[in-house]
């Protein structure tokens, strides 16, 4: 049985930590209109490869800006973290952004 617990323990945490690496590899601060379209824009609009990113930004909290990025780059937000918040300005108004949020493409 001992054996048993060892082995599911050491396959959860195998998965759990390629997860964990998974996801540090492919989310990107980003902190510019510019950048963020770039990094969600196909390099090859004809057949667009497939986006596996996140990426952190601030966001004024705007259901339009919101809306825009869905419209523009079938981009909309994943995730709005809990814990420390980091206040700085939206990069798509300039206006304050209470902190930063998770965006990234569905399909």
């Amino acid at each position: 049985m001992q054996q048993a617990v060892t082995l599911l323990t050491a396959i959860q945490n195998g998965l759990y930590q390629r997860a964990l690496a998974f996801r540090q590899t492919h989310t990107h601060v980003i902190d510019t209109k510019e950048e963020f379209y770039c990094f969600f824009t196909p390099q090859n609009p004809n057949k667009p490869e497939i986006h596996g990113g996140f990426a952190l930004s601030h966001w004024c909290g705007s259901a339009a800006v919101e809306e825009q990025l869905k419209t523009d780059l079938k981009v909309t937000i994943r995730c709005i973290p809990f814990g420390p918040q980091e206040p700085g300005i939206c990069p798509f108004t300039g206006q304050p952004s209470p902190q930063r949020v998770v965006f990234a493409k569905s399909y």
